[in-house]
């Protein structure tokens, strides 16, 4: 094949992915591979057509085909690099970005991409070094910007993070990302009003980004006085359970402070979160920009598939206190001393389920829902009180259902916590 013709077909495949056309792209370098199975070049462009199609797994196997290839083929790294990234391996996506940047090192492409991995394995600071190295080369690179901002925002350090966002959207004004972390950011500041309009442009120019549907979604919700009361009791709850967990002397003293008066609130505390949460949800502006895109799975399924793991955690928590109270009774502890335990250990309970539903917000919907531990969750549960209902008949009901609903909680923690390292 002459010169002319080879680097015809090239530009006819990169014409095609540049027109976001990457099924064209896929038959035009496979028609090549069938006459030429031997071109390393073509494996890496058939690899950025798969990565287009987001079909991760071939994409990673053509990249390694071209490094079989042609083993000092830095793209094919770069593309192998992100393919691991999107299916869950950020680690070996970091040693595969690595030795596309010992190839090539002034990249700017590349450094932004380690710096991504970077964030992905939180590891900000090095992930800013990175991005900043990126910059030095190309001042207005897109992705280097954003994850720069990325990673001061995991830093905490708002100033910067500032002067980052208003250059990143100043060099790329088209570019949705950088109107959902303004949006954002207008968030953390309470400018909710601001933070509609960063994420309505966002939405204008990526209208299928759910990031800023869920963040146009809750400056909504901050802007109507219920969700501003709610948004306050939620930052000085996270303020106790996470200083509190990092043994802030500040944390457990409003901890303390707040218990016992709290305990008597329970109650009307949890009506009015039910009450705040049901208010924005049928609010008319809202459900109109609620109206997510064709194809988007169900309310319902997302929810069931993001919070059943902790559901059923919470479940076989909640079945182990009717033979804990049980066994305090059968001890001789009187009736009327449990009230102020109960309630303040309702209280604590409350306040780690709605921590624990917290974390599992920002993490990413699972593609199997537990249906199986649900189940299980919920039987142990009736079976629970049911046991300690019925003790008179078998005395060793309720301790047998404390120590299988011990088991299995410990047995479902652990393979949450699997799981959450291999997502990692």
């Amino acid at each position: 094949m002459s010169t002319t013709a080879t680097s015809s077909w090239q530009a006819a495949v990169q014409q095609l992915l540049a027109v976001r056309r990457p099924q064209q792209a896929e038959q035009l370098v496979r028609r090549h591979l069938a006459q030429h199975p031997q071109d390393p070049f073509a494996h890496v462009l058939l690899a950025l057509a798969l990565l287009r199609q987001q079909r991760f797994d071939e994409t990673k196997t053509a990249a390694k085909t071209a490094l079989s290839l042609n083993p000092a083929e830095s793209e094919a790294y770069y593309l192998l690099s992100l393919a691991q990234a999107q299916t869950g391996q950020p680690r070996a996506a970091e040693a595969s970005i690595g030795r596309a940047l010992q190839r090539n090192p002034l990249s700017s492409t590349y450094l932004g991409i380690r710096a991504w991995v970077l964030n992905l394995l939180g590891r900000p600071q090095e992930a800013q070094a990175a991005a900043e190295m990126g910059l030095r080369h190309d001042p207005a690179h897109a992705e280097c910007l954003v994850q720069l901002a990325q990673a001061l925002c995991k830093q905490e350090q708002w100033g910067a993070l500032s002067t980052v966002l208003h250059r990143l959207v100043k060099a790329q004004p088209q570019l949705a990302v950088a109107h959902r972390l303004l949006g954002q950011e207008a968030l953390r500041q309470e400018q909710f009003l601001a933070a509609q309009t960063h994420f309505g442009e966002a939405l204008r120019l990526a209208p299928e980004d759910s990031e800023s549907h869920q963040g146009l979604t809750r400056a909504l919700r901050y802007s109507f006085g219920p969700g501003r009361a709610m948004r306050r009791i939620d930052r000085y709850l996270t303020f106790i359970s996470e200083g509190t967990r990092q043994w802030k002397a500040k944390a457990w003293g409003h901890f303390l402070l707040i218990l016992l008066p709290l305990s008597f609130f329970c109650i009307p505390l949890l009506l009015f979160m039910g009450f705040e949460a049901l208010y924005w949800r049928l609010h008319p502006r809202v459900r109109q920009v609620r109206n997510r895109p064709a194809g988007t799975h169900s309310y319902l399924r997302e929810t069931l598939y993001r919070y059943g793991a902790i559901a059923s955690e919470l479940l076989l928590i909640l079945s182990l206190l009717p033979p804990v109270i049980w066994g305090v009774l059968w001890i001789g502890l009187p009736e009327n001393s449990l009230g102020p335990g109960l309630t303040g250990g309702l209280t604590v309970l409350v306040m780690a389920m709605g921590g624990a539903l917290k974390s599992a917000a920002k993490l990413p919907a699972p593609d199997k829902l537990p249906l199986g531990w649900l189940l299980t969750a919920g039987l142990m549960l009736t079976g629970s009180i049911t046991a300690c209902v019925l003790a008179e008949q078998w005395p060793w009901g309720p301790l047998a259902m404390l120590v299988g609903s011990s088991l299995l909680l410990a047995w479902r923690v652990r393979s949450t916590r699997q799981q959450v390292i291999l997502n990692r």
